[in-house]
Parts: C-alpha cells; structure tokens; sequence
C-alpha cells in the first residue's frame, strides 16, 4: 500500500511539472511580445515557445511517461456535436461584435495592432489567417486538450473540475495579450468569451477523446472571429 502511495504520488509530480513546463510558454512569449516588447527577441521567443509546446508534450508522452504513439483517432465520434457547438459559438461572436462592436474594439485600433506586422495588407492577413485556423488551433488542442487537460485529470478528480481547470489555463494568455489592446471591461468580456469556448473544447475533449474532434469547434469559432477582423481591416 505504502509502495502504491508513493507511485501515485510520483505520478501526480510528474503530471504537475509537465502542465508547469508546458502550461507557461505561452504566456512567457505574450509577455516577452506585448509587455517587454522586445522586437527580434520576441519573435525569438514566439518561434521557440511553439516549437516547446509542440515537442516537450510528445517528448513526455513518449519519452517521459513511456507511452505509445498515438494520432488521437475519433473513435467515438462527436463530429456533429462539434460541428454544431462550433456553429453555436460562431453565431454568438457574430451576435456579440454587432452588439457590442466599437466598445470592444474599434476598426482604426485593430489597425494599428495589426500594421506593424504587415497584417493590414490582405493576401498577408489571409495568409495568418489560415495559419491561425488551421495550424495554431491545432496545436492549441494538442496542447491545451489533450496535454494540459489529461494532466490536470492526473491531479484531480471528477469531470468538470479538470474541464474549468484547463479552460484557466487557455485564457490565462489571452486575457495577458488582450490587456494590452483594449479596456479593462473589453478584457473581461473577451476573456469570459475565450473560458467558454476553453470548457466547450475540453468537454468535447473529454468526451470524445479525439483533439480533432475538438479541432472542428475550434475552429468554426476561429473563422467567424478572424471573419470579423477581416470585415474591419479589408471588407467584404
């Protein structure tokens, strides 16, 4: 008994300094980009903190915890679930920008944001755009669903304390970044937006153990914000 008692102990050490290791590299590179805004460096800092997020989980997975290889197939399902949660959250960030619009962010402040990076310009955006959408929200599930969200479910127990935990988590960047470009009650808003969409994401997740499954809602989402942004800097 006292032997199990250890190795379930050694087990939830491990799951916590890999969720530590994991979990703060996004906000060491929104910090390093938007409160030091230290140029090359934060681009440095950007690129690397990606490459972590993508490697150190697989390294633990595979190396660490001496798991299997695995390509997170759908083997329960959920793609019409996702599908219509993603339409149901899409519709509300539609709703929400025609309510609120210009109180959360107005046109010429997007643009400014933007112009540095070159993203005013239209085949650049598209360009970050798809990325966004197609890349970064993958790796987003891989990290923040399947890595972060099974490591919390090794610390603590039932189904939705692990679901609010990891959905922290994700806005925990966000909210960072986003204090940055618009007011204090803009932030809030924005960040409560971002923790919904985080405990939709790791429901399906959770549910159906698939980050491609939790990918289609992701990303349903994802369009219909940076469709938004497109109708503020280009226009339909």
């Amino acid at each position: 008994m006292h032997a199990q008692l250890n190795d379930s102990n050694s087990q939830k050490n491990l799951a916590l300094l890999g969720l530590i290791l994991v979990g703060i590299a996004p906000t060491i590179s929104v910090v390093t980009g938007f409160a030091l805004k230290a140029g090359v460096l934060a681009i440095v800092v950007f690129v690397f903190t990606k490459v972590w997020m993508f490697g150190l989980p697989a390294f633990w997975h595979l190396r660490i915890e001496k798991n299997t290889l695995s390509r997170s197939p759908a083997l329960k399902g959920g793609w019409l679930v996702s599908t219509g949660l993603g339409v149901a959250m899409a519709v509300v960030i539609v709703i929400a920008y025609f309510l609120l619009g210009d109180s959360l962010l107005s046109e010429d402040d997007l643009k400014e944001i933007l112009d540095p990076f070159g993203l005013t310009t239209p085949w650049k955006l598209m360009l970050a755009i798809m990325f966004w959408v197609f890349i970064n929200s993958v790796l987003e599930e891989y990290v923040f669903r399947w890595f972060i969200t099974s490591k919390i479910e090794q610390l603590v127990s039932g189904k939705w304390l692990p679901i609010l935990l990891s959905a922290g988590v994700f806005t925990l960047h966000h909210t960072i970044a986003l204090s940055f470009f618009i007011d204090p009650l803009g932030n809030f808003l924005a960040s409560l937006g971002v923790f919904i969409g985080g405990v939709i994401f790791s429901w399906i997740y959770i549910e159906y153990r698939s980050v491609w499954v939790a990918w289609v809602a992701h990303a349903i989402a994802d369009v219909a914000v940076f469709a938004i942004g497109w109708q503020m800097i280009v226009g339909f």
